[in-house]
């Protein structure tokens, strides 16, 4: 993306993990190579709620002024499979169930309520909302019970704000299998069940890469040829059959 936008433009890359947003900010420099890009890191943990409360007043404040911007984007990609180790049976924390919540639905809830509230009274600006949805929320798979229920959360959530809100383009992307830590700690960890599907994905030419998702991902927004909120799948973008 960094390679697409204007070198005057400002991006916000928020993360739990400090290291990793810093790294992903200089590859951006690098790839831009231009001082006017100015990127901000901002160290926030998504499943905490005052994190999340001080994150939404941080980032959308009368400093940032709407005026400057032609195009503006959010999106969501953070995110966690969540207790793939125990049987849906087993769900009994409800602070556990409650903070997952948080990381994976809430949290994307708060920060589009003040995306959008910051940007309300400017029509002439383009307005993306792109969030990361997944096969899960529609095929229900062992293990992934929270995973599933949040990506269906979400994909219904944003289907009803895009009526509400005509003038905001809204995405749900499905990145596919993609070569993640994530892919692997969901898939690989706990159920022997899952081991020889990975397996066998991980030779296919549908197991993407981080930069090809992502590559999909800008070149749907670029194009900007889908009818808000329904789902684009990277591999239909890429020109990939798949055997499922």
């Amino acid at each position: 993306m960094a390679r697409k936008v204007d070198p005057t433009s400002f991006m916000y890359l928020i993360d739990i993990q400090q290291d990793g947003i810093e790294d992903t900010a200089r590859a951006f420099k690098q790839d831009v190579s231009d001082e006017r890009l100015k990127v901000r890191c901002i160290v926030a943990d998504l499943s905490d709620e005052k994190s999340v409360k001080e994150l939404n007043s941080s980032i959308f404040k009368d400093d940032l002024d709407p005026s400057i911007f032609s195009h503006i984007i959010l999106v969501h990609n953070a995110g966690a499979t969540g207790f793939t180790e125990k049987h849906a049976r087993e769900l009994n924390d409800i602070e556990s169930i409650q903070k997952y919540f948080l990381l994976n639905l809430n949290s994307a809830i708060l920060l589009t309520s003040g995306f959008l509230q910051h940007f309300h009274n400017k029509s002439d600006i383009r307005k993306t909302v792109a969030q990361m949805t997944s096969y899960a929320a529609i095929y229900p798979q062992q293990s992934l019970h929270l995973y599933g229920a949040v990506k269906a959360g979400r994909d219904m959530f944003f289907r009803v704000m895009a009526l509400e809100e005509p003038d905001v383009k809204f995405l749900a992307f499905n990145p596919g299998n993609v070569d993640t830590n994530m892919y692997r700690e969901g898939y690989g960890s706990h159920y022997a069940m899952f081991r020889p599907m990975l397996e066998k994905v991980e030779k296919q030419p549908y197991f993407l890469t981080p930069q090809q998702a992502a590559g999909a991902l800008v070149k749907t927004i670029e194009e900007d040829k889908y009818e808000s909120a329904v789902t684009v799948n990277s591999y239909d973008v890429l020109g990939i059959k798949v055997d499922f």
